[in-house]
């Protein structure tokens, strides 16, 4: 299971770092190529002024006036420099001081700028140029210090990124507040659907976005169609036992008619008959409106149970403790259901009080249910808290609905186990982990 808002923000995170990643790239080649281009113009630049101001002497050596260039190239290791070879004639500016230029890869290509690594802290952009004045073939070869373009062009990269980085930093912040108030409609549904499992039904249609509207709808569509697909269910299993009791009565009826030796064994399978007809109509007025998905809250549920089996026995005394506001975060028909059955036996067969403890425990649920009735021997204990019995046959007289619970406890992961109880007793514990 994944988070839609955590892949989201993933997926934006490396998105954006991703085109900024290239943004920056390119800015960082594009200024490199505008120096260099801004640069290689100035020398060009700089070699036809050099071209202009050479000429050639009444000796047939050519010269270069210092006073016709600019000051920048007398002055040593200036960052701007000069070379002139004419035939074996060399000119050099005055920035060269005693710095060797070699020529000899390059002489041969009519144009050309590179960059030069030299000794020190300097990086040179050179441009050859090849020009014939007056007949004679002559190399212009200028150069420029570009160390002080590529610092300012580092510090602007430094603070291109660190700009970058910060409109990262607040495109997250301003994605995650907007993916916040988005999925503020979700958390509304998903607390919604929490009141809906504690009975209360207040999502609101018009609240919620178009995108889940659909499905909002068709889970309340799900939930109402299995509650009346389960509530028919029982309600057609209550009539049938209700009908079955005019059949039985008439078949009693017809009991009387029997030879005696006939009369006990066909009342026997009577008795069986008439105890499931009562055991399914109980079960139908335990659990009431069915209401799949509900959490069962003991305050308003277990009252009404209560209410019910008093009904039935309405000499038993029956009392309840827990906590207030306890909710069981299991479904309202499975417990009342678990609690009905184990409340049935324990007043069928209590000489008069009955008693229940739910609680909370930090590994989980813990319920109790205790009767003052004869009990059972300790071997019998023993036997129905073994895995694998069948608890319905265990003990006579305690076995009524108990395979039943036992299946719902199981469903859950949870426990069942019998002991003594305080009353004197039978008594039942039911232990539920904690859900996730």
């Amino acid at each position: 299971m994944y988070s839609l808002k955590q892949r989201l923000h993933r997926n934006l995170l490396i998105t954006v770092t991703l085109v900024m990643v290239i943004l920056i790239s390119m800015i960082h080649k594009g200024i490199k190529n505008l120096t260099q281009e801004y640069v290689t113009s100035r020398l060009q630049h700089d070699a036809d002024s050099l071209v202009a101001a050479l000429y050639k002497g009444s000796d047939g050596h050519w010269l270069l006036p210092h006073e016709r260039m600019s000051t920048v190239y007398n002055r040593v290791h200036s960052g701007h420099y000069y070379l002139v070879l004419a035939g074996t004639q060399r000119i050099r500016s005055r920035s060269l001081f005693d710095t060797e230029i070699d020529l000899s890869d390059i002489v041969h290509n009519p144009s050309h700028c590179y960059l030069m690594n030299v000794t020190g802290p300097e990086q040179w952009m050179a441009c050859l140029q090849k020009v014939v004045k007056k007949g004679r073939e002559i190399s212009i070869w200028v150069a420029e210090d570009i160390s002080p373009l590529e610092q300012a062009q580092q510090q602007f990269m430094l603070f291109t990124v660190g700009s970058v980085i910060s409109a990262i930093v607040i495109l997250l912040l301003v994605q995650y507040h907007i993916l916040q108030r988005g999925f503020s409609h979700l958390e509304q549904v998903r607390e919604a659907i929490k009141g809906l499992r504690r009975g209360v039904n207040d999502i609101d249609l018009h609240q919620l976005p178009n995108e889940i509207l659909p499905l909002v709808k068709e889970i309340d569509r799900l939930l109402v169609q299995l509650g009346n697909r389960v509530q028919r269910s029982r309600n057609a299993l209550g009539n049938l036992a209700h009908e079955l009791k005019r059949p039985l009565q008439r078949y009693r009826t017809h009991l009387e008619t029997l030879p005696p030796e006939k009369r006990a064994e066909a009342g026997s399978i009577l008795q069986d008959i008439n105890c499931m007809v009562d055991r399914e109509l109980k079960r139908a007025r335990i659990v009431g409106v069915a209401t799949p998905g509900r959490h069962t809250v003991i305050d308003e549920d277990l009252p009404e149970l209560i209410k019910v089996m008093r009904s039935i026995y309405p000499e038993k005394i029956i009392e309840a403790n827990y906590v207030k506001d306890l909710i069981l975060p299991h479904d309202r028909d499975d417990i009342l259901e678990l609690l009905g059955n184990l409340l049935d036996n324990a007043s069928k067969y209590a000489n008069k009080n009955i008693s229940i403890d739910i609680e909370k425990m930090i590994e989980g649920w813990r319920i109790t249910i205790e009767d003052d009735g004869e009990g059972v021997t300790q071997e019998a204990l023993k036997t129905i808290s073994d895995r694998g019995v069948r608890l319905d046959e265990s003990i006579q007289g305690h076995g009524l609905g108990l395979s039943i619970c036992k299946d719902i406890v199981e469903s859950y992961s949870g426990e069942m186990t019998f002991e003594t109880a305080m009353l004197g007793g039978l008594g039942v514990i039911v232990s539920f982990p904690n859900i996730e």
